[in-house]
């Protein structure tokens, strides 16, 4: 596939949010490394602003639950969350599909059913996820320029903050936020 024209705007019209969870659905497996396999078999397949597209979408995805009571489910869970973590945990998230996604934005505690049905290697991160769209163009282009073109889009994201409300010293304060979770792994984390 060769890749001519040059990169500029935002990547948002690239791909919309019911191509990249008919995406995300059609790779998830048991394993992390399995559904990055998948990932990039179906993107390298693809256009080359489907790929930056899809890396849009799992962007917006990543921006948009980067939340309080999300990260303190997995805090929960983890029986700790790092801020690296918590982005894989996000990423993980976003690999499970659509409706875990958003029922765990509306809830997190509806996490709770998702991992009754879990095993011990269903770890909770899926940094791998991350790695899609850079495999896929690299292997669609034989090229290696991945990010100076991304750097070349005008986005509209930003630098992330958050004030947790939340205190890790206070488990009462986790446990108003997730009281399901709190009472299945608080005192004995999954991962």
């Amino acid at each position: 596939m060769s890749f001519e024209k040059s990169m500029s705007g935002s990547r948002k019209n690239f791909m919309g949010e019911d191509k990249f969870w008919e995406i995300i659905g059609l790779s998830i497996a048991d394993d992390p490394q399995d559904q990055l396999d998948n990932l990039v078999e179906q993107l390298s397949a693809m256009t080359v602003d489907d790929i930056f597209g899809f890396d849009y979408q799992l962007d917006k995805h990543l921006e948009k639950s980067y939340n309080s009571d999300l990260w303190a489910a997995a805090y929960i869970l983890c029986g700790g969350c790092s801020d690296d973590g918590f982005d894989y945990f996000r990423a993980w998230l976003i690999s499970k599909g659509r409706g875990v996604y958003e029922n765990a934005l509306e809830n997190p505690d509806s996490l709770t059913d998702v991992f009754s049905e879990a095993d011990a290697f269903d770890f909770p991160e899926n940094e791998e996820i991350m790695y899609a769209a850079l495999d896929a163009y690299e292997e669609a282009t034989g090229k290696d320029d991945f990010y100076d073109l991304l750097d070349s889009f005008e986005d509209d994201f930003q630098i992330l903050e958050i004030e947790l409300n939340w205190d890790e010293d206070d488990p009462k304060t986790l446990q108003s936020i997730c009281p399901k979770l709190f009472e299945r792994y608080y005192e004995n984390p999954f991962c």
